[in-house]
C-alpha cells in the first residue's frame, strides 16, 4: 500500500523529475485507482455515461453506469456498456462502490456479464411493457440473483408488476419528479410493510433539498443533477482566512515561488499551518524524525506534493457541510480529467492551468457564491477568468467538454470532441483515469 500511495502522491522519487514543457503537470503525475481500473485501449465510439450514487451520507456511493453511441442518445447501448465495464473491471470497483448497471433480460441471455459481478453490482432489470411477467424473465432474474449480483428494479411499474417488484427487487428506483410528495410518502410507507428489506433510489432529485427530504424519508440513495448545483438553502458563505491563504499558496506555487516565500504565506493562518505539518507528519511520509516548524514541513513536502494537498485543503477549509466531499471529489476528477486530456496537445503550463480550471469551477456551488465573487478573491491567469467567469477563450470549450461528459450530454461530447481533436475513445479512458485517481486522492487525504 505505501508504494502505492507514493505514487499517488508523486513520492516515489525513483527517477528525477523532467523538467521543460515535457514535464507533467503537478496533479497529473498520479496513475488512477482502479475505478474501473485500467484506461480503454480498444473501447467502442461510445461516452460512458455515470450518474453519481449519493447515500444518506451525503457521500458518493457509486454509479449509475450506461453507455450511448452520438448517432443514438437516447437509448443506452447495453453490448458497448458491457465491453467497457468489463475491459475496465467494473466488479474490483464493485468491491467498494455500487455499481448499477441497466440491462433487459434479453441482455442477459445473449452476452455474458458475470464478469461485471462484484459484492456491490447491482442490475437495473427491465420489467416487461405490458403486466405479463413471463417464465424467461423470473428465470433471469433468478439466475441473476445466483451469480451474486443485486436487482434493482422501476417504480414507474409499480402497479401493473407490484409481485414481480416485491418477489426480486433488492432496489426500487423511483422517479422522485413523478410522485407528489403524499403519494410518494404514502407507497414508500406501504412498500416498506410488504417488504421490509427493499431499499429505495430516488431519481431525477434535482435539488440539494430534494435530496435532504428523501434521506428523511428513510430513501437510500439519491440520483440527479443536484449533486454540482448550489444549495439554496445554504447561507452563503465567505472565501474564508484559511482558503484565501490556500489559494495564495497555490497561485505562488504555480509561479515556481520560492518553497520559503510560501511557507511565509502559510504563516499568516494557524489552521494552514496545523495542516502542513500534519500532511508533512503523516505516515504516508515516512520520515523517522517528526518535523518541527511549518519552513521544514514545506521543504519535506515539496511542490508537487504541496500542490495536490492544498487542492483538497481549499474544500475542506473552514466549517465544511458533508456535501462539499462530493463536491470536492467531484471537481478533482474534473480537473484530473481536463489535464490528462490535455497532455496530448498542451506544455507544463497549460496542463496545469486546465486542471485549476476543473478545479476551480465548482468553488461557487461550494461557497453559495457568485462565481465573480470567487474569483475577484484568486489571482487568476485572464485564460481561467474568462474561461470561468464567460465560458470563452481557449480553455472554455475543455470546461464544457467536461461537463457534458459527467452529465452524459453525448452529442455536446461528441460535438465538442471533434473541436477539440480529441477521439470519444480518448475522452473515455481519461475519465476513467480521473474517476478512480479522485477517489484515490479523497479517500488518502480524510
Amino acid at each position: 500500500m505505501f508504494g502505492f500511495i507514493k505514487r499517488v502522491f508523486g513520492m516515489a522519487g525513483e527517477k528525477p523529475a523532467p523538467t521543460g514543457s515535457d514535464q507533467p503537470s503537478r496533479a497529473m503525475q498520479t496513475p488512477s485507482a482502479p475505478v474501473p481500473a485500467a484506461p480503454v485501449h480498444k473501447a467502442p465510439a461510445v461516452v460512458l455515461q455515470r450518474d453519481e450514487i449519493i447515500d444518506s451520507k451525503t457521500r458518493i456511493a457509486g454509479y449509475r453506469f450506461s453507455a450511448r453511441r452520438p448517432d443514438s442518445v437516447r437509448l443506452p447501448d447495453p453490448l458497448s456498456t458491457l465491453e467497457i465495464l468489463a475491459a475496465n473491471d467494473v466488479a474490483t470497483f464493485a468491491e467498494r462502490r455500487l455499481a448499477l448497471i441497466p440491462l433487459n433480460h434479453d441482455d442477459w441471455t445473449r452476452h455474458n456479464y458475470k464478469p461485471l459481478i462484484g459484492p456491490k453490482t447491482c442490475f437495473l432489470l427491465a420489467l416487461p411493457d405490458n403486466a405479463l411477467v413471463a417464465d424467461a424473465w423470473n428465470e433471469v432474474a433468478a439466475t441473476i440473483r445466483g451469480a451474486g449480483a443485486r436487482i434493482a428494479l422501476a417504480g414507474s411499474d409499480i402497479l401493473a408488476h407490484r409481485q414481480a417488484i416485491l418477489a426480486h427487487a433488492d432496489f426500487l428506483l423511483l422517479d422522485f419528479s413523478a410522485f407528489s410528495l403524499p403519494a410518494l410518502e404514502q407507497l414508500l410507507k406501504t412498500l416498506r410493510q410488504e417488504k421490509p428489506a427493499l431499499e429505495f433510489i430516488a431519481d431525477r432529485v434535482s435539488r440539494w433539498p430534494e435530496h435532504r427530504y428523501c434521506v428523511s424519508h428513510g430513501i437510500a440513495y439519491c440520483l440527479g443533477a443536484f449533486t454540482t448545483a448550489p444549495d439554496e438553502e445554504q447561507q452563503a458563505k465567505e472565501i474564508g482566512q484559511s482558503q484565501l491563504v490556500l489559494i495564495e499558496m497555490l497561485n505562488q506555487l504555480r509561479k515556481e515561488a520560492d518553497l520559503a516565500d510560501i511557507a511565509q504565506i502559510a504563516k499568516r493562518d494557524p489552521g494552514v499551518i496545523v495542516k502542513v505539518m500534519a500532511m508533512a507528519n503523516s505516515p504516508m511520509v515516512g520520515l523517522s524524525q517528526p518535523v518541527t516548524s511549518i519552513d521544514q514541513a514545506i521543504m519535506v513536502l515539496g511542490r508537487e506534493q504541496l500542490y495536490r494537498w492544498l487542492s483538497i485543503g481549499m474544500f475542506r477549509a473552514g466549517a465544511a457541510s458533508p456535501r462539499d466531499e462530493v463536491l470536492l471529489e467531484l471537481a478533482l476528477a474534473r480537473g484530473r480529467f481536463l489535464e490528462v486530456l490535455g497532455q496530448a496537445t498542451h506544455n507544463k503550463l497549460e496542463c496545469d492551468e486546465l486542471f485549476l480550471l476543473g478545479l476551480l469551477s465548482l468553488l461557487d456551488s461550494l461557497l453559495g457564491l457568485p462565481m465573480s465573487a470567487v474569483v475577484a478573491k484568486i489571482n487568476l491567469s485572464p485564460v481561467l477568468m474568462s474561461a470561468l467567469l464567460n465560458s470563452d477563450g481557449p480553455l472554455a470549450r475543455y470546461l464544457m467538454l467536461s461537463i457534458a461528459v459527467e452529465k452524459g450530454r453525448v452529442e455536446n461530447v461528441a460535438r465538442l470532441a471533434e473541436q477539440l481533436g480529441h477521439s470519444l475513445e480518448a475522452i473515455e479512458s481519461a475519465s476513467v483515469e480521473a474517476i478512480g485517481w479522485a477517489e484515490e486522492a479523497v479517500n488518502l487525504t480524510k
